[in-house]
């Protein structure tokens, strides 16, 4: 009888403690951002991962059509609808940066406020950086107003990225592109972390990584490189390949074009710039050691985090070189065994159960032009330069004032708005409908709305001009937004690629959720819309629902 009851009281016991692990939060909740990692990548070498990515994929919940609802796909852009769950119409960050009414070009996340200048290694810059111009509260600032044992740290190479997923509450660190350290500023921490200056000291970058030589990640002539058009470097900003090259930091890393222009000779004396370094896989395994450290340092026995971290080197090097060149594609090898290297790390230390993992991009990329070409694509590089001058050209001749459309910002034109206004409204509308035409007159342009156009557009929510028109914020927006046609672009440069158009190149990028025990061993390909992921996490961090969001959350 005794030992029935003890065998029932056992039984009993494990119940209770697997129905409360169940329902428990998990210790840390890890999203991993890759800057620029579009679907297509997973698709194209999906059989060549051997870390992370093959881990995630046949462990996790994968959703293998998962997409950003951004006409014109960006960093600042992505990071915040990761956080908020919303779209630029609600949270107002429409771009990295655009044009105030007062003319001046400005950044999302620029404060030039006393109370806002960021730190440097010894003081203080004569900058700023906050979220003021968020307008709406997200993930992380449910997540720390729950409890004052819940902490969030967002950690990133670029300043938007951290304080996008930050937003108003979270605490952002970011690499500082002038003096080669992780920094943050005033409207964060009161003073610069220590074990954030520490780890800046310990690891001593300008010194520590100079001489340092990109490695393949696997053999030359393995399988793993053996892919189309993967050292087609005609059309790259840079003709040359650059792994297994030298990175000296002292060396700024100038484009193609600045060669051409006659800006520098080779060899001249170069200034300091961490260029290159953010471009290589040292930066990402660079930017894992912090988040070690931010564990190490911030994550207590009683407390629970959520822990964002965007890694950006694969957006810098995409830029110049496409998705299906080596460089690029040599990364993401190492990434696929650096966040493998990172997760067991995290899986020796708390146990996979206690750790909610997600693995995802704030926007895809697109094929260089040239290489969509020669696949026998109908690509074309829209210069916006170009198309200011004859636009103004035009308005000099027809109305005779000069320099009206100022500025190109992504896929939108700004106007002189003190000029603008001085026109009637019928001469308004004449110009608008000019201007329109000298756009479209180009092969790569498949659409233009002017502000008031599309704001009273109506369309279904899934389709591209809807993107467009939620990406747009009154005050922030350009007087005429365009869409490309698939496979051209609207860009400032001769060279290099881009993922600002609503296409899935750019907008479908891997969403891959993990907890064993609880998400797990599943394949979803059924479409999903990224601004379900912060409300998911939301439920299953039971906390309260997000303020602006529309979205519901994903299939499970």
């Amino acid at each position: 009888m005794n030992r029935l009851f003890c065998i029932a009281y056992r039984a009993i016991i494990l119940t209770i403690l697997i129905i409360f692990q169940l329902s428990a939060i998990p210790k840390l909740t890890v999203v991993m951002v890759i800057d620029q990692f579009a679907q297509h990548y997973m698709n194209r070498l999906g059989n060549n991962f051997n870390y992370a990515f093959k881990m995630l994929q046949e462990k996790g919940i994968n959703y293998t059509n998962a997409h950003h609802c951004h006409g014109t796909p960006t960093t600042a852009t992505g990071h915040n609808a990761l956080n908020t769950g919303t779209l630029a119409d609600k949270h107002g960050i429409i771009l990295n940066g655009w044009k105030q009414k007062n003319g001046k070009k400005i950044r999302y996340d620029r404060d030039d406020s006393t109370q806002s200048l960021v730190f440097s290694d010894n003081g203080l810059q004569n900058y700023g950086n906050s979220a003021k111009k968020i307008k709406v509260k997200g993930l992380t600032d449910r997540f720390v107003s729950k409890s004052k044992k819940y902490k969030s740290f967002s950690l990133s190479h670029k300043s938007r990225a951290a304080i996008g997923m930050a937003g108003k509450s979270g605490k952002p660190i970011w690499f500082d592109e002038n003096s080669g350290i992780f920094t943050t500023s005033k409207a964060f921490f009161k003073k610069m972390p220590k074990w954030v200056s520490d780890f800046n000291r310990k690891k001593d970058l300008k010194n520590k990584i100079k001489n340092k030589k990109w490695k393949l990640c696997y053999p030359a002539k393995s399988k793993y490189y053996k892919l189309k058009d993967i050292n087609f470097h005609k059309n790259t900003n840079y003709k040359y390949a650059i792994f297994d090259e030298t990175l000296i930091l002292n060396d700024a890393i100038y484009t193609t074009t600045d060669f051409i222009n006659k800006k520098v000779k080779t060899g001249e004396e170069k200034k300091e710039s961490f260029d290159g370094f953010l471009k290589s896989p040292f930066a990402n395994k660079y930017l894992l050691d912090l988040a070690k450290a931010c564990i190490k340092k911030n994550l207590k026995k009683q407390d629970n985090m959520l822990l964002w971290v965007s890694l950006s080197p694969l957006d810098k090097l995409g830029h110049v070189y496409g998705p299906q060149s080596i460089e690029v594609i040599d990364m993401i090898y190492h990434l696929d065994k650096q966040i493998g290297h990172f997760y067991n790390y995290l899986k020796n230390k708390f146990g996979e159960q206690n750790i909610l993992f997600v693995l995802t991009a704030d926007h895809g990329v697109e094929n260089l032009v040239e290489v969509s070409k020669k696949k026998g694509k109908k690509g074309y590089r829209i210069q916006a330069d170009e198309l200011i001058q004859e636009m103004n050209r035009h308005v000099k001749n027809k109305y005779n004032v000069e320099d009206l459309v100022v500025m190109f910002k992504t896929s939108q034109f700004y106007f002189d708005k003190n000029k603008f206004n001085l026109f009637s409204a019928k001469n308004k509308l004449k110009i608008i409908k000019d201007l329109k035409e000298i756009i479209l007159s180009n092969k790569g342009v498949k659409k233009v709305w002017s502000y008031d156009e599309l704001s009273n557009l109506k369309c279904k929510f899934n389709s591209s001009e809807n993107f467009y028109k939620r990406q747009m914020y009154p005050k922030r927006s350009g007087d005429l937004i365009c869409m490309p046609k698939k496979y051209c672009m609207f860009t400032t440069y001769t060279y290099g690629a881009g993922h600002r158009s609503a296409y899935g190149y750019n907008t479908n990028v891997p969403l891959i959720i993990y907890q064993k025990g609880k998400f797990e061993n599943k394949k979803i390909d059924k479409k999903v819309w990224i601004p379900q992921l912060p409300v998911t996490i939301a439920k299953m961090l039971k906390l309260d629902s997000l303020p602006a969001s529309e979205f519901s959350t994903l299939p499970l």
